[in-house]
């Protein structure tokens, strides 16, 4: 009997992780002070933004994050418009996009803009951690991200 509960207990979990293994990229905008981004445009279907979140590691006590999860069953194309709200205690700040795939997944970055720049990176395969391009901002001013994203086929 104990067998079989555990063996049930054994496929349910390995189907509620497969069921989980979506193809979720991540768009890390770090932010290099303690200010605040507004979103401005609506978020699509399979794209979704955390709120700021603050660096605990001391040595990047200057620094916040916002997080894009990606759900590339849902959607390939992404168009994010921010406010930049303040930049903490400076004129400006440093925004860092950077894309990346869960652990052993590849995804395909087929085009990347912040602010009407294209990222130099691209076309390029996203397999790791992999910072797009850095822009500075100031306050009160209304940048755009814009991304095209392509799974890469099973080999």
């Amino acid at each position: 009997m104990f067998r079989k509960s555990f063996l049930v207990a054994a496929m349910l979990f390995a189907f509620a992780a497969a069921s989980f293994a979506a193809d979720i990229v991540t768009l890390d905008l770090n932010y290099w002070c303690r200010g605040n981004l507004k979103l401005l445009s609506k978020l699509p279907d399979g794209i979704t933004m955390s709120a700021r979140r603050n660096y605990s590691q001391k040595k990047f006590a200057h620094i916040c994050l916002y997080t894009v999860k990606i759900d590339l069953d849902k959607v390939q194309e992404f168009e994010l418009e921010l406010e930049v709200v303040d930049t903490g205690d400076k004129d400006s700040a440093k925004l860092n996009p950077s894309l990346s795939t869960p652990k052993g997944k590849v995804i395909e970055c087929l085009d990347f803009e912040t602010c009407d720049e294209r990222s130099s990176k691209v076309p390029c395969k996203i397999s790791k951690w992999t910072g797009m391009q850095s822009v500075m901002v100031t306050k009160g001013e209304k940048i755009t991200i814009k991304g095209k994203l392509a799974k890469v086929a099973a080999e």
